[in-house]
């Protein structure tokens, strides 16, 4: 019995100890009701950066559902004693909780920069990836026992994981959320039937760009080509073949419309050109109605240039169409892939299997590099860089000297074809992967050339 009463004396002790140590921290302005509310706003945010969400999740927990009801009840103007009394409160454990995390972040210190990573990546974007760091959170606190003690070497290491892994996910959801939001819209509306080809293409950059993500999250110039080609497949995404046929049919109505729009500006300014001498050698003293003429000639001929300009432009991009199209037909996917980059072609070349360590054209693919002559002409090119890519097995130099090699012989094949444009070459080695290096599927697709085709103007 005597126990029995020692130990209730000892929690009745500990209760009132606890109740007299939750006094309610005292406003810096209770006047104004706005900078009350400020006052704590700001202590959340000083909570933010010392990661207390994390280090003191109680007391940051209760502190923002009592500021929350301040800001609510400030919002609906509530009685001052309501806003003010639980902007005291949220201070109370706003304070509590930036002193517990002073406290702990000295077993804390190492992880917390793995975690603010993480959230600096944007990772609050996502309401599945914010759950995902609160079951990180509760798993490190328990390990810890609430920070009573730091993280083993083993522990530390599976925890950075975890928050990296985290940090590499809301990267991909930030970079790549709105294109697969297109993608998934595109699937719903049929394009696994209507453009099964443009799908797959799309879903293969995306998968490229999440790996490129995956190995270098905080460095977007890994990333960034491969992601704004899925960003271009995406919007390619949102037109079906036949909208595209009819599109290429509205442009050529478009085409022979300026044609003829052309042709009869060049009668009527030969005309005018007619009359103007007419009235020249005629009607000397009409001053006033030759400046008049000749105001409208140079109208005519504005109005023809700009005619012009349209004209080329609109036949330069129904070009592009018809040779993506074309290639679409000529090529497998895993052969070959024409992209449109801004006012170039790209040709990706991924099959023409060069022996290993070698730069000398397989005859097996020399009719594949005749097809993309042809398509070239077409398009009418001026200019068309060859590209040469290694995976990085090897060393670096060594690789960059076999797709300078590989290059050439490239360019040398197409200059033998006499496709009537200038052809330069350059070789980049394992620099410019687009796949992961680390898979065999990855290195193959790293082993590649590219032709940047650039048309006439």
């Amino acid at each position: 019995m005597r126990k029995i009463n020692l130990v209730l004396c000892y929690g009745l002790a500990l209760l009132l100890f606890g109740c007299a140590s939750t006094e309610t921290a005292e406003l810096a302005s209770t006047g104004d009701l706005n900078a009350a509310v400020a006052e704590v706003e700001g202590l959340l945010t000083a909570a933010d950066i010392d990661q207390a969400e994390l280090l003191s999740y109680k007391e940051y927990l209760e502190g923002s559902e009592y500021l929350g009801k301040a800001q609510r009840g400030l919002a609906g103007n509530y009685q001052s004693d309501y806003i003010l009394e639980n902007a005291a409160k949220g201070k109370t454990q706003f304070q509590a909780a930036l002193e517990n995390a002073r406290e702990r972040t000295p077993n804390a210190i190492r992880i917390l920069d793995a975690r603010k990573s993480a959230l600096d990546a944007g990772l609050r974007d996502s309401a599945d990836l914010v759950e995902a760091l609160a079951d990180v959170d509760d798993d490190l606190r328990d390990e810890t026992d609430n920070f009573a003690r730091p993280l083993e070497p083993a522990e530390f290491s599976e925890f950075q994981r975890q928050y990296f892994a985290l940090e590499v996910k809301a990267v991909q959801f930030r970079e790549l959320d709105a294109v697969n939001l297109a993608i998934d819209k595109a699937a719903g509306q049929g394009a696994k039937k209507l453009a099964p080809k443009a799908l797959r293409t799309a879903l293969l950059d995306v998968s490229e760009a999440e790996n490129l993500i995956a190995q270098s999250p905080r460095d977007p110039k890994i990333y960034q080509v491969i992601l704004d080609l899925a960003i271009e497949s995406s919007i390619f995404l949102t037109g079906t073949p036949e909208d595209i046929a009819a599109k290429i049919v509205v442009q050529n109505r478009e085409l022979e419309a300026l044609s003829k729009n052309v042709g009869n500006l060049e009668k009527n300014l030969k005309t005018t050109r007619s009359t103007l001498m007419e009235t020249e050698g005629t009607l000397k003293q009409q001053n006033q109605e030759l400046e008049s003429a000749r105001s409208n000639l140079q109208e005519t001929e504005s109005a023809l240039l700009l005619q012009n300009q349209e004209l080329e432009k609109t036949s330069t991009q129904v070009r592009f169409q018809r040779a993506m199209d074309q290639a679409i037909k000529e090529f497998p996917d895993d052969e070959a892939a024409v992209y449109q980059q801004g006012s170039k072609l790209i040709f990706r070349l991924k099959k023409i299997n060069f022996a290993s360590g070698s730069a000398t054209i397989p005859a097996a693919s020399k009719p594949m590099l005749s097809k993309v002559n042809d398509i070239i002409r077409f398009v009418g090119a001026e200019l068309v860089a060859v590209e040469g890519h290694t995976d990085s097995v090897g060393a670096a130099e060594l690789n960059k000297d076999l797709s300078t090699r590989r290059a050439i012989s490239v360019a040398n094949y197409l200059s033998a074809l006499a496709g009537g444009y200038k052809i330069g070459y350059i070789g980049y080695g394992e620099s410019r992967p687009i796949a992961s290096n680390e898979t065999k599927e990855g290195r193959a697709i790293n082993r590649r050339v590219d032709l940047v085709v650039t048309a006439k103007k």
